[in-house]
């Protein structure tokens, strides 16, 4: 590298330039060599070279400057006096497809989405499409000057303009030869804003300051001051510092909806049912196996098939519409040939049409099926019929184990239960059939008899003899469970009086093993729902657990491994979902409690239903704010919906097929969980495989339906429809990815 001085520049800054020079002559003198020109130049024709390859300078000196604006790339101050344009250096883009606001929007697509509520197709609009293609890097034409925008993430000459993540290669990270950077140093005058787009067929709306739609990463990009200043106080991901010794909840609580994809008209979007309910870990569906195996993403459905909802259309008295051959049920994404028949948005089967379904229930008019509630909303709800019952609707059941042992009465809980049951006892679900029990324990077992209906008196039987069939012995089978709304009295006046019955109680063993059996008799002929509160590990046989391992010696160590110890509760959680029982447990321990083998039978991934709460160190008076943690979960427990002997299947294209289930609940075959009980709170995942080629398809639909038996001895049928585009573009399945739902997956396979 040589340093030059202009034989008539006394002011050209002595420092380190560029080895590409202004026209020169071609002799050689003083060892200097002649320049190298552009590949577009030759030495026959250098005199075409009239402006050095890097921008005019200016001198600070002689140069007014606010009369020639500086270009954001170029840090020099000084002015070569030997190259002055005579008008403002104006480069163009060599790619203009990258930031051009006069880029030529594509024809609008039709028929990639169809809404199919009639035979007309829906429009695919191209200012809604994702740029298929990633921008050009390191490209460079020495027949045009290049110039990059400048970095958004450093500068913005608005004021008060947040920085925004770069949706393309920063200037930093392009190297051009021509021109030299400094990083970390803006600009000292300002200049025009570009309109950056990512998208080749963009429209004027775009241009014109409107919202993009999501693009990389799933962030919609704006250009507009107004949304620019809505995001001030929003930092960047890569400035954000959590102290996780001090911080114990790092997550946002509200979860954000997921990006919906630009493939989708807004029809479609709204039609599909809330991504509260139902969402999928990609919104655009790959083509092939060997395209979703290329986006190292999965592929998975999670869902809510019982959550609260705002407003729910329940449709009652009506014969229920279904595919005769994949058995799906009529949603808004089937296609209407005409008022007979309709096609199915899953397989593609053309069904008939039953008369009633022209029936409108809202305007009691006939003739336009798409007028229908089933093909309006993607979730819906059916009253069902005797078809979809194996058994009258049986009363909402409800049976308290109560741990008594000395332990559990030092950590005072049981005021706390029964303070929280009698006020909770109106809101508990159910109907004028709702029966609830209780069951006390340390190493006898206590039975209640709660049936007196006047006097509101209440027996007790202890059980002490255990070594038998502790589930052969059921004194009083019809007393146990009493009937709520006869018994009222009774259960008040026994709550009222339980924590000073065991009060001075010493027992210091828990007999949960038999206590469960006993439940699982009790409970065997109708189903329901065995609320456990266990205070400390179980140690007596049936069901004993150990707190430590022995090594042989007298020395004792803890597990190295967490595991279970024992498969009695494995056996007694299958037993209790082929009889459409669930078991929750209340964790609060102070010593180990072995979770590992307990939570395999409350709350197996294969098996039960079940949840399990955990307070760990529960104590009235040293641990409060675990007490008011335990008093608001079980207020919630006690008054939340449910469902019983419930079962969900989810439906998908033939070319699709589910690869594994995750969630609480037994799995009866490829698509069917067993659900003793179902509840607003329970989430599932589903892992979906491509089988076949989906070339043949432009969307998919996914449908999850949910037979359950309300608390009023209702037998109903919940079912959620999403319809999700299908590409055989790389770009835009990534950058439709629901990041949320993709980390839920990721952390149950």
């Amino acid at each position: 590298m040589t340093t030059i001085r202009p034989s008539n520049s006394s002011s050209f800054p002595d420092k380190m330039v560029n080895p590409v020079f202004p026209p020169m002559s071609h002799s050689i003198g003083n060892g200097i060599r002649p320049p190298t020109f552009p590949p577009n130049v030759t030495p026959s024709n250098s005199s075409q070279v009239n402006a050095p390859i890097f921008p005019p300078m200016m001198n600070t000196s002689n140069i007014n400057p606010t009369q020639t604006p500086a270009l954001a790339n170029v840090l020099n101050t000084k002015t070569n006096p030997t190259v002055l344009l005579p008008t403002p250096y104006n480069p163009t883009l060599q790619s203009p497809h990258l930031f051009s606001s006069n880029a030529t929007s594509t024809p609008p697509l039709s028929n990639v989405y169809s809404t199919t509520m009639n035979s007309t197709p829906s429009t695919y609009f191209g200012n809604t499409s994702v740029n298929s293609s990633a921008p050009p890097l390191n490209t460079y034409n020495a027949s045009q000057i290049s110039s990059l925008p400048p970095p958004p993430n450093i500068y913005s000459p608005v004021s008060n303009r947040p920085a925004i993540r770069p949706m393309y290669p920063t200037s930093s990270s392009l190297h051009h030869p021509q021109v030299s950077q400094q990083q970390n140093q803006a600009p000292s005058t300002s200049y025009p804003n570009p309109q950056y787009n990512l998208n080749s067929n963009s429209t004027a709306a775009e241009h014109s300051g409107q919202s993009m739609p999501y693009g990389i990463g799933g962030n919609a990009v704006s250009t507009t001051n107004q949304q620019a200043n809505n995001n001030l106080n929003a930092p960047l991901s890569n400035n954000d510092m959590v102290d996780l010794l001090k911080e114990k909840s790092v997550i946002n609580p509200f979860a954000e909806e997921p990006p919906m994809s630009p493939l989708l008209s807004e029809e479609n979007q709204q039609m599909n049912c809330s991504p509260e309910v139902m969402r999928c870990s990609l919104n655009v569906i790959p083509q092939t196996k060997e395209l979703l195996n290329k986006s190292r993403l999965p592929l998975g459905i999670l869902i809510h098939p019982f959550k609260d909802l705002e407003s729910l259309n329940v449709i009652q008295g009506t014969k229920i519409v279904r595919c005769d051959s994949c058995k799906s049920y009529i949603n808004p994404f089937i296609t209407f040939l005409d008022n007979t028949r309709w096609r199915c948005s899953i397989c593609y089967r053309v069904n008939d049409l039953p008369q009633e379904f022209l029936f409108d229930p809202v305007t009691k008019t006939y003739g336009d099926p798409s007028r229908r509630p089933e093909v309006r909303f993607g979730t819906v709800e059916y009253t069902a019929t005797a078809d979809y019952m194996a058994r009258p609707p049986q009363p909402a059941m409800y049976l308290f184990l109560l741990d008594v042992s000395h332990n559990a009465i030092q950590t005072g809980y049981l005021q706390s239960f029964c303070d929280i049951l009698s006020e909770c006892l109106n809101g508990l679900p159910g109907d004028a059939r709702t029966k609830i029990g209780f069951i006390a324990y340390d190493s006898r077992i206590h039975y209640y008899d709660l049936s007196d209906r006047q006097n509101g008196i209440f027996r007790v039987i202890i059980a002490p003899d255990l070594d038998s069939k502790p589930e052969d012995f059921l004194p009083m089978p019809d007393g146990l469970m009493a009937t709520l709304c006869e018994c009222r009295l009774t259960v008040e006046t026994f709550l009222n009086e339980l924590p000073k019955i065991y009060q001075d109680n010493n027992e210091t063993d828990s007999a949960l093993g038999a206590a469960l059996q006993i439940a699982g008799k009790l409970l065997d002929q109708t189903g329901g729902r065995i609320t456990v509160v266990q205070t400390r590990i179980p140690n007596v046989n049936p069901g004993a657990l150990h707190e430590l391992i022995s090594t042989g010696g007298h020395a004792t160590k803890e597990p190295t491994t967490i595991g279970p110890t024992s498969d009695y509760y494995k056996k007694l959680s299958l037993d209790y979902a082929s009889v459409q029982i669930a078991c929750d447990l209340f964790l609060l321990n102070s010593h180990h409690i072995d979770l590992a083998t307990l939570s395999k039978f409350f709350s197996s991934r294969q098996m039960n239903s079940g949840e399990v709460k955990y307070y760990p160190g529960f104590h009235s008076v040293q641990k409060p704010h675990e007490v008011e943690r335990f008093e608001n979960d079980f207020r919630r427990y006690l008054q939340r919906k449910i469902g019983f002997e419930a079962v969900m299947r989810l439906r998908s294209p033939p070319a699709m097929t589910i690869q594994a289930f995750h969630g609480n609940g037994f799995v009866r075959s490829v698509d069917l969980l067993v659900l003793p009980n179902v509840n607003p709170d329970a989430a599932f995942g589903m892992q979906v495989t491509i089988e076949d080629s989906l070339a043949h398809y432009t969307s998919v639909t996914f449908q999850a339906a949910l037979l359950y038996t309300s608390s009023k001895s209702e037998r109903r049928i919940r079912v959620h429809t999403l319809s999700l585009p299908v590409s055989s573009n790389l770009t835009e399945i990534c950058s439709n990815a629901d990041q949320e739902a993709i980390v839920s997956i990721i952390a149950k396979m």
